[in-house]
Formats: C-alpha cells, structure tokens, sequence
C-alpha cells in the first residue's frame, strides 16, 4: 500500500507517518516544513530535540530498514506539482495533515488569521481538486478537530457524518441530512468546518471517498516507533500558542508553578482539557 502523508513533518504527522512505514506501507512524506519556521517567529521550541527531516528519515531507515520519501512542498501554493506528484507515486491512500493547527496563534494578530485561512483552506482545495485532476481513486483521510461543534457539546452524542433534521417548507415538514452544526470558536476551527463543507462538496460532486476525523487533544511525545531511536523523538510543545493544556500543566507542576485554569475549569473544549472520543464522518 502506497501513502502520501502530508503535513509529515508534524507533531501528528511525523509519528503516523513512521507508524504505517513499520507496518509495510510505502511512505512518502509532504511538507514545507512550516512549522519550523513558527518556532523561529514565536522564538519557542520544543523540549524535546527535533532533528532536521534528513536526519529523521536516515535515523528510520537505520533502525528498521525501511525508507521513507521527502518532498518539500506547499500544498495549497503548488497545485501543477501536486498533481504530478500524485500521478506519478499513484497513492492507495493520502493523509491531510497540512493545516496550521493551533487555534491561539490563528488569533494572534489579523496577519495570523489571513495566513491560517490561506494555508488552511486552499491546501484542502488543492488536495481535492488535485486528487480530481489525477483521474486516480485515491482515499483521503483528514485530520479535523471537535472543536468545530464549539464548547457547549461536552456529553452530546453527536452523529457520525450527518444529522437528520425536519424542515418546515410551504408543502408541509420535509426531513433531510445535514453536516452537525458547528460552532467554532477560532479562525483555527472555522477553517475545520470549512473543510468539511469542501469534503461534502467533492464526495457528492465528484465521488471521492474521504474520511473525516474530528478528534480531541493528542499528546505525548513518544510512540513505539519513536522509541527507537532518540532522533526520532516527536515534539514536546508547552508555549501558549502550540502547547496543549496537558502539557502546559506537566511543565507547571515539574518547576512547582500553580496550574493555570482559564474560566471556572470546568469547559469541557479544546483548549480546557482533553476529549477521549472522536467524532468520524465518512463520504464515498
């Protein structure tokens, strides 16, 4: 089985990407390496070492035979080379990580809420309106978030892919499906809800099959794969913009500092505490 892992580079990415190379998959990661650059903006890193990409794939190959491919490249810039790309490797399977993910730093400032859109958005179309232009029945898996339905669903059982809703029309009550209401709380999040009006677009219109995960907050710094060998290690994020909450209070608690709840502690969100379910929508 062929993989395009886009976005590979990343805290989600880079061990997903090692986890299906280990399990016989042909792996080829696509990134620009964004997120190495917002270190260098924000002046943070992680706490734990990350190794350049070149270092990464030599330090896999070297512990367990396999290799993985790189291509640096900007998914929602580069739309000719994406579909080359595609046509060229013929992917079972692509994985759409490729996304500015925090939601604080989409709302630093009015630059950071353009470029999170930009990025965001058009790296989705691009992907779609690639994997159209290929001809090829390629699966595409993303990476969404819960909080895309907002911070009030804490206990709500909400449905996989569509709600049936009843609307009143001038011919009496009609039923139809529709996606769950979202309500995002950030710019981060509305480009979630946007993709998934994307994925809804291109399933109906052009039968692509794609999977939509609406996951909680994912942390830790260690897999089995990444255990293997310490350049491998993923990355530990604990600053404002890219630390999740559990890692925020693992660091206050180690240098003895209060534990900083926001509100009364007790939203359940995306950005208050974890969520151990996922939410996942399918279109074939």
């Amino acid at each position: 089985m062929r993989v395009l892992v886009l976005g590979g580079d990343g805290f989600c990415g880079w061990p997903t990407a090692l986890h299906l190379s280990a399990r016989g998959w042909d792996v080829t990661i696509v990134d620009n390496l964004s997120r190495r650059n917002i270190d260098n903006e924000l002046e943070v890193q992680s706490l734990t070492p990350i190794r350049t990409m070149g270092e990464r794939i030599r330090a896999w190959k070297e512990v367990s035979g396999r290799e993985i491919g790189f291509v640096n490249m900007t998914v929602g810039k580069e739309f000719d080379r994406l579909v080359a790309l595609i046509r060229d490797l013929a992917p079972d399977s692509v994985l759409h990580f490729a996304e500015q993910r925090a939601a604080p730093y989409s709302m630093k400032s009015a630059r950071h809420k353009l470029y999170t859109v930009d990025n965001n958005i058009n790296a989705t179309n691009h992907l779609l309106a690639a994997i159209v232009d290929s001809g090829l029945d390629v699966h595409l898996a993303h990476l969404g978030t819960m909080g895309v339905y907002g911070y009030g669903t804490a206990g709500l059982r909400i449905p996989e892919g569509y709600l049936k809703v009843t609307v009143d029309t001038d011919n009496g009550p009609a039923e139809q499906e529709i996606l769950f209401p979202p309500n995002p709380g950030s710019i981060y999040h509305m480009t979630k809800t946007q993709d998934a009006l994307l994925f809804q677009f291109y399933a109906r219109n052009d039968a692509l099959r794609i999977t939509d995960l609406h996951q909680g907050i994912v942390w830790g710094a260690q897999t089995e794969e990444t255990r293997r060998d310490e350049r491998l290690i993923n990355r530990f994020d604990y600053d404002g913009d890219y630390g999740t909450v559990l890692n925020r209070f693992l660091m206050q608690a180690a240098v003895g500092y209060p534990l900083t709840v926001h509100g009364s502690g007790g939203r359940r969100g995306p950005s208050s505490t974890s969520r151990t379910r996922c939410a996942a929508s399918n279109w074939r």
